[in-house]
């Protein structure tokens, strides 16, 4: 049996998080509900992971990072 990485979020549930993060904002426990394995905390910082990747992609190309999650 194959252990799960619990921090690592596989393909889907990323897609359901962008998703959920376009329907719901910062509504963390309302993105939480939508993934049935995700606590209010591992959703929080994944979207300040999400967004810190977002703004240094962003910086990389010389665009400047403005706060527009």
């Amino acid at each position: 049996m194959q252990k799960r990485d619990w921090n690592k979020w596989s393909e889907e549930e990323d897609q359901v998080f962008k998703q959920a993060l376009k329907e719901f904002g910062k509504d963390f426990q309302a993105i939480s509900d939508q993934l049935k394995d995700r606590s209010y905390r591992q959703v929080r910082s994944h979207y300040y992971n999400y967004k810190k990747q977002k703004c240094q992609e962003q910086t990389r190309y010389r665009l400047i990072c403005y706060d527009s999650m």
